[in-house]
């Protein structure tokens, strides 16, 4: 993740502008969103930063949709996100995936198969990304972001037997 300047600390345009416009939580709570965006910043996974929380993706994926401020932390951790995938990258380019071969249903040998198109997709979306100076400027102070992103209010009560909050 980018390191906290001083830039960061005295500017924070995603905050400035969605702060107060926080829509109620109906995905999942703040701090969990908070939590899920340091996953998704350390690993560039949305399933695997759902699944560490207890979250499904469309509750994430709906939050992205109705709230600002986490779309654009969303969007700031992959691009935090994104040496990691550079490297996945790497991997898979130089060493293949490894996949199994099956005969009449039964497993006669692996393979090493050479295919990053999906990667080098997310990787031209990352650079989309970096051209967008709102996101970019969310990567600065993005602890900070999301210290006051988990203490935000809630607007509703959390119903942990449907992973969601329950609407009022």
């Amino acid at each position: 993740m980018p390191q906290t300047s001083d830039r960061a600390q005295n500017f924070s345009p995603v905050l400035a502008q969605a702060r107060e416009q926080l829509p109620t939580s109906k995905g999942f709570p703040r701090k969990l969103q908070a939590q899920f965006l340091r996953v998704l910043a350390q690993w560039g996974n949305v399933r695997e930063a759902a699944r560490a929380v207890g979250v499904s993706r469309s509750a994430a994926y709906r939050m992205r949709r109705e709230c600002l401020l986490f779309s654009e932390l969303w969007d700031a951790a992959l691009l935090c996100a994104r040496p990691q995938v550079e490297e996945v990258l790497a991997d898979r380019a130089l060493n293949g995936t490894q996949e199994t071969v099956f005969y009449h249903g039964e497993e006669v040998a692996t393979r090493t198969r050479y295919d990053s198109r999906l990667l080098l997709a997310h990787l031209g979306r990352l650079d989309r990304l970096e051209q967008d100076r709102r996101v970019v400027e969310a990567t600065y102070g993005f602890d900070q972001q999301l210290e006051v992103l988990g203490d935000a209010p809630e607007r509703g009560e959390w119903a942990p037997e449907r992973g969601e909050l329950a609407t009022e």
